[in-house]
């Protein structure tokens, strides 16, 4: 058998060009090109006069975008990447920037970032790859950096800041805390067994930094009880206080974020951002507005595809007032009886219902719903203890049938029965073939199934860097040979 001759242990009598030595057609040239188009002056003067000399912005983000093309998301393997890997040598311009410079940089330029995303839309749309002729909206769970063990409740958090505020100092200067560790502090009586052993264990961690390092980093614990009196929580995790327990995969309660997207109609990521809500309701609109300024205006009567979590009537409305024609569909019910809310019938000019044995609901008063954050019509019925359907209709004690009406209940019924047509149907399928897909693609390809990163700014810049190496593989696969060319 004859083996193809090698040249170990040879020199090479002119150094090779490292560009020589990536394919042509290799991605990372399109991600130098893209970065270099991106405007620095900002960096410009923030790093002009006297100081160390610091990395380009440049260099450390097409290590990052490059990274998530490789399935490559740590900041260390990322640094090491640099050092190593041939094609992140040409790309940091053979520096070797460490794995804390990755990271802060990641963390503290989150409108680099956001400006970056917006250039990858910009650059689809003027070389002519997108399809804006149906868009589509959707959201997923992803799971924070958090631990399900590290979570603090109300008291528990007052508590401890109280503990920190006031006694901290003093009980660092004795060596023995185990010893009547409890009774002396005020509040501690308030606590039961096992929150007194969760409140001893944090405080010898924060006492036991005090001593080793001078110091304590109370930052995690002011913004865990920030979150907890703005947003009127029960509960919060000390890892990462800004995240929220929410059902993931299988079922699975775990603490997480809700990241979004719209896409257009072939998989191209217009708008992106990360929200604490467990519900998709009320980022609709926010969807909306960022997918309209990312692509400078959106045409009048765009069709625009929505999951049953944007189900909601001001969102509708919404979408009617900017000329959208949404499709959002509704989960139906299953087992309507016959006296289901959907069955009475609303008489808009007399302010009533018409029950399906033909009695009268009238208007009772307004109120406020607490969950939904919204007000509404309550409607109550006049001829229920004398109806023979009263059990049936109604499971309140007094057999006194009530029905709640919020605002735009017309658009919700118009928009259910626009759903139940073949047309609206078939357009409604495409969703699955765009944003659905975008998402397995951040998932499955590019290895984002968690967030590396803590706090909601920091994941969104996280997860956005991961939308422009999505649309940057896509404008690879999708662009001419010929002319291409990007705008600076």
């Amino acid at each position: 058998m004859v083996y193809i001759k090698s040249y170990q242990g040879q020199n090479w009598l002119f150094p090779p060009s490292i560009e020589e030595m990536i394919p042509k057609d290799h991605i990372c040239f399109l991600v130098e090109s893209f970065i270099d188009s991106l405007n620095f002056d900002e960096f410009d003067i923030k790093y002009a006069g006297a100081g160390h000399p610091a990395y380009h912005p440049k260099i450390i983000m097409k290590i990052l975008v490059m990274g998530v093309l490789d399935k490559v998301r740590s900041s260390r393997r990322l640094a090491r990447n640099a050092r190593e890997n041939i094609v992140y040598i040409y790309l940091s311009e053979k520096l070797t920037p460490d794995f804390r410079t990755i990271s802060d940089f990641r963390k503290n330029n989150p409108d680099l970032v956001k400006s970056a995303f917006k250039h990858t839309v910009t650059i689809a749309k003027n070389e002519g790859l997108l399809d804006i002729s149906i868009l589509s909206t959707d959201g997923t769970k992803m799971k924070a950096n958090a631990s399900n063990r590290g979570v603090l409740s109300k008291e528990e958090i007052e508590f401890l800041s109280k503990f920190i505020d006031n006694e901290l100092e003093e009980w660092a200067k004795q060596d023995n805390i185990e010893d009547n560790f409890f009774g002396k502090i005020r509040g501690s009586d308030q606590l039961s067994d096992k929150s007194k052993k969760k409140m001893k264990r944090a405080v010898e961690k924060y006492i036991k930094e005090l001593k080793e390092k001078g110091e304590v980093n109370l930052d995690k614990i002011k913004i865990a009880e920030k979150e907890l009196k703005e947003k009127g929580l029960d509960k919060v995790s000390t890892n990462d206080p800004e995240c929220r327990f929410m059902k993931i995969k299988k079922g699975k309660i775990e603490f997480a974020y809700n990241p979004q997207i719209t896409t257009d109609n072939k998989g191209f990521i217009l708008a992106s951002e990360v929200c604490q809500d467990s519900f998709d309701t009320d980022q609709l609109k926010p969807q909306v507005l960022q997918t309209k300024e990312n692509l400078n205006g959106l045409p009048e009567k765009i069709k625009w595809n929505f999951d049953n979590g944007y189900f909601e009537g001001g969102n509708i409305h919404f979408l009617n007032e900017n000329k959208i024609d949404g499709h959002l569909a509704c989960q139906e019910k299953e087992n309507i009886s016959d006296y289901d809310a959907e069955k009475f019938i609303f008489d808009r000019d007399k302010d009533e219902y018409l029950c399906p044995e033909g009695h009268k609901l009238i208007f009772l008063n307004e109120q406020f719903d607490k969950i939904k954050g919204k007000y509404f019509r309550m409607y109550r019925g006049e001829q229920c203890k004398n109806c023979p359907k009263q059990e049936e209709c109604t499971k309140r004690k007094d057999r006194i049938r009530h029905i709640k009406q919020y605002p735009y209940e017309k658009d919700r019924k118009e928009m259910k029965e626009k759903m139940k047509t073949p047309k609206v149907i078939e357009t409604y399928k495409q969703r699955r073939q765009t944003v659905e897909p975008a998402f397995g693609d951040i998932k499955e390809n590019k290895g984002m199934t968690y967030f590396l990163t803590r706090g909601l700014s920091n994941v969104n810049t996280e997860f956005k860097i991961e939308c422009i190496g999505h649309n940057l593989q896509k404008i690879n696969c999708l662009r001419s040979n010929k002319g291409f060319s990007l705008p600076t």
